[in-house]
């Protein structure tokens, strides 16, 4: 289980955010994150040739985990009004949460996701799907903190990589009299459908080595 608080998160976010890159063709930091997605013909873009997806619009920047921390990359959209009018969608191999069953992970993470920023998160709604040809959960929940001034709204979709539990999730942050913005949820969507693996992860590899040496 992850041992990090969501305030640590939420600051790592920012500090990713600028490192990365806008989509709407803003400066790069280096090229290294230049190189990190490429153009397809089918209006996906790959990601480091391990993952392919529809990326969104103009207006998202670029975060990428270079050290380490809580995920591997994702994009994160500064909206216009009072702090913190925000949304990030990102790819996450260690999701909070250690259980292995889809039901069970999303319970852990809703309790942990924002216990930093005093958010408890609650559970509105759990539906089957799929994602990368794999069986899902999407998983929506809702969570305030009034005394800060924020609330919160997630779609979180659990699936796995072998036996481990990984997820794809938006988040969307607001002032507590701030309006959701659903479409940004439907351009979530639109990345999550279209998310594949190209080669096998890291977990996959280690279970396929497990059962060699196993024989």
């Amino acid at each position: 289980m992850k041992s990090k608080t969501a305030s640590k998160w939420i600051l790592g976010i920012f500090m990713l955010a600028m490192i990365g890159f806008s989509l709407g063709g803003c400066a790069t930091t280096g090229e290294k994150l230049k190189s990190a997605l490429t153009a397809t013909d089918r209006g996906t873009v790959l990601y480091e040739d391990k993952y392919e997806f529809k990326p969104p619009p103009q207006g998202w920047s670029m975060m990428r985990n270079l050290t380490g921390g809580d995920f591997e990359f994702g994009f994160l959209k500064l909206e216009k009004g009072e702090f913190p009018s925000q949304t990030t969608m990102f790819y996450d191999e260690e999701p909070f949460g250690s259980s292995r069953d889809l039901e069970t992970r999303a319970k852990q993470y809703s309790t942990f996701f924002l216990v930093g920023r005093g958010i408890s998160m609650e559970i509105k709604k759990m539906e089957k799907g799929e994602v990368a040809g794999r069986p899902a959960l999407a998983v929506h929940m809702e969570g305030e903190n009034p005394y800060r001034n924020e609330k919160a709204k997630s779609t979180v979709y659990f699936f796995k990589t072998g036996e481990y539990v990984v997820t794809l999730a938006c988040t969307q942050w607001r002032p507590m009299n701030g309006t959701w913005d659903l479409e940004l949820f439907n351009i979530f969507e639109g990345f999550a459908k279209s998310f594949k693996f190209l080669k096998s992860t890291f977990y996959e590899e280690m279970e396929q080595k497990i059962k060699k040496l196993k024989g």
